[in-house]
């Protein structure tokens, strides 16, 4: 019997706390959240990590917000913005075309998800994303010149207004609206299939540049992309960023696929050091945008050479392809920071050890990687003024170059790696290798003054630089005459682009010759004619929204030499464009030579070279 009536207190609900270490979740363990460490990491001497706790959005229970005037704010005073939160904001402001250099404003970056327009699988611009319009000084409409000489390119200055705003988002990729993790969302980079399958077969490189998004119902729930790489959003994102932005802006062509996405990414599945690699330079590059990452890119790089260090120690001739990928990796890092010629020379001399010693099956991977190294030899030894450390082993073979009779179009005669220039590289590598002997002939002269042995090198050494000279002269893109004229105004578009960086790279060669070989004077007519023609191919580039990879060593060879204003004033705007789109610190740090450069040539110091210039400010320029 009951003598009183007494309540039944409420059950406690059990909340699951979001509170947890790193390590804890990873494990999917609970943690006890002692800080600063928890007990399951004090046990097995584990650095204990915390995330930043997000809150969770409450929804509000009003029956008709409309009718009553209110809208429920998206973020509460003080709320901690989370990791997509900070990526749109950080498109918000890379949207609004200010320079990381100057701090002036440029011409403004739509999103390329707004701006290009997807007609077909095998188109790769827009005709409203691509074409210069009826303003432009070029016809984008025209069938290609022939390439026959240099009278195939305008020879008259470009105006600096005909430079069309560029069409690429350097943070696409990345979800523009508020995630909340709370809230399932339906979305078409989170699709359920494989990242590995995705980029094996990637038919439409035009794709990866829009950010995908799905109007499928807002309960479905689907695996997050890059799911079988890590359980960290944060990485997953990083791992985004690499395949759809920095794995397009470092290729001149995908209709056969991105070989970054198709020999790197699966092989980074099975390898931390490598799959640290991709976070670090995914890291440096959103870092050199202004976003603070969650983990910090020289972070993830010290892990990457941790993990590097223990592949080369194990001497195991089956992970010959995974070391050249780190270490290829490692270099586009260094490209990314800007960073020092003793790292990079480090890394190169070691990628040369292990192709020499390892000698194990060689299948496409091993070809690409291969490939990759022998630019970056070359591209070094044109930045640090040495020469390729391969010598004439790895020097370029035609089996390289892209077999033109199967060639259906013009763009498939193009080089993924090399672009138009595939050809032309042994003779860039003959041409860097004339540094050293340069200076062993002024030593030679200096020591033992009219000595034979000092004549006999300087005869060499002139017949080397004579030989060079009328290779240049005679060199000329490759194309098929069959497939020269395009009938697509997109593919005109990116040829065009493509056919004017190989011109840049031709006449910025003649530069280096004349100038850092030959010694003429700068004020010479035989250096500033290939300079102005340079310049002139370099805003082409620009101006045909074509890609722009390795546009930095032409531009800077010719912009390093200029001497009137409106040479330099074409420099500055190329600088400027290159620099939004491709957003690497190598591109600031030569452009920011450049300027003083031209400040102290303005100012009496005569003909002073770029390489002291940057040895005052304590910088290096890294060309790729």
């Amino acid at each position: 019997m009951l003598l009183y009536h007494r309540p039944v207190a409420a059950k406690i609900p059990k909340r699951r706390s979001r509170a947890g270490c790193i390590h804890c979740k990873e494990k999917k363990k609970k943690c006890n959240e002692e800080r600063p460490q928890c007990d399951r990491c004090q046990e097995r001497g584990l650095k204990c990590e915390y995330e930043p706790v997000k809150p969770r959005k409450r929804r509000r229970t009003v029956s008709n917000p409309e009718h009553m005037g209110i809208r429920p704010p998206t973020t509460a005073p003080g709320q901690h913005l989370g990791y997509h939160d900070r990526l749109h904001a950080l498109r918000q402001d890379s949207s609004s075309g200010s320079s990381v250099l100057s701090g002036s404003p440029t011409p403004p970056l739509p999103a390329i998800a707004e701006s290009w327009e997807v007609h077909s699988a095998h188109s790769v611009f827009s005709d409203s994303g691509s074409s210069c319009g009826g303003d432009t000084i070029l016809d984008m409409h025209s069938p290609l010149p022939p390439f026959d000489a240099l009278d195939g390119f305008a020879r008259s200055a470009p105006e600096i207004h005909d430079v069309k705003p560029l069409q690429m988002d350097p943070l696409d990729g990345f979800p523009k609206e508020h995630y909340d993790d709370d809230i399932p969302t339906s979305r078409e980079m989170f699709a359920p299939t494989s990242a590995l399958a995705r980029s094996s077969s990637y038919p439409d490189p035009q794709s990866a540049f829009i950010s995908p998004s799905s109007g499928g119902s807002p309960y479905d729930f689907t695996i997050p992309a890059f799911s079988e790489f890590t359980a960290r959003e944060s990485r997953r994102g990083l791992l985004d960023h690499f395949c759809n932005v920095l794995s397009h802006l470092i290729v001149f062509k995908e209709d056969n696929g991105n070989p970054f996405r198709q020999y790197i990414l699966p092989m980074a599945q099975k390898s931390p050091p490598l799959l640290n690699a991709i976070y670090a330079i995914s890291s440096a590059h959103l870092e050199h945008r202004g976003l603070q990452m969650e983990e910090r890119a020289l972070d993830l790089h010290s892990k990457a050479l941790q993990g590097l260090a223990n592949l080369i120690a194990h001497k195991d001739e089956g992970n010959r392809d995974e070391v050249l990928a780190v270490i290829i990796l490692l270099l586009y890092y260094e490209i990314v920071r800007s960073g020092s010629s003793t790292v990079l020379t480090s890394h190169l001399r070691g990628a040369l050890s292990i192709m020499r010693e390892r000698r194990g099956r060689r299948g496409l991977t091993s070809t690409f990687l291969e490939r990759a190294f022998r630019y970056f030899d070359v591209a070094s030894a044109l930045s640090f003024g040495t020469s390729p450390m391969s010598g004439t082993i790895l020097s370029p073979t035609t089996s390289d170059i892209p077999s033109f009779r199967e060639a259906a179009s013009a763009i498939s005669a193009v080089d993924t790696l090399y672009g138009l220039v595939a050809d032309l590289w042994p003779v860039l590598h003959r041409l860097s290798s004339l540094a050293d002997v340069k200076r062993s002939i002024e030593k030679a002269e200096m020591e033992s003054p009219g000595h034979d042995k000092a004549n006999n090198m300087r005869t060499e050494f002139d017949t080397t630089t004579s030989n060079i000279e009328l290779a240049l002269q005679q060199w000329v893109p490759k194309i098929p005459a069959s497939v020269v004229t395009t009938e697509n105004p997109t593919d005109d578009s990116r040829l065009q682009s493509i056919l004017n960086n190989a011109e840049a790279h031709k006449q910025a060669s003649f530069v280096h010759l004349y100038r850092a070989i030959l010694s003429v004077p700068r004020s010479s007519p035989k250096v500033q004619t290939p300079v102005k023609q340079t310049l002139q191919a370099c805003l082409r580039v620009v101006i045909f929204s074509g890609p722009m990879a390795a546009l930095l060593w032409p531009l800077f060879t010719a912009a390093s030499e200029a001497v009137e204003d409106v040479d330099r004033n074409v420099a500055r705007t190329v600088f400027r464009h290159l620099e939004s789109r491709q957003g690497m610190n190598n591109i600031v740090t030569g452009w920011e030579i450049c300027e003083e450069l031209w400040r102290r040539s303005d100012s009496g110091h005569g003909e002073i070279g770029w390489r002291d210039v940057a040895r005052d400010m304590g910088s290096e320029v890294i060309f790729g």
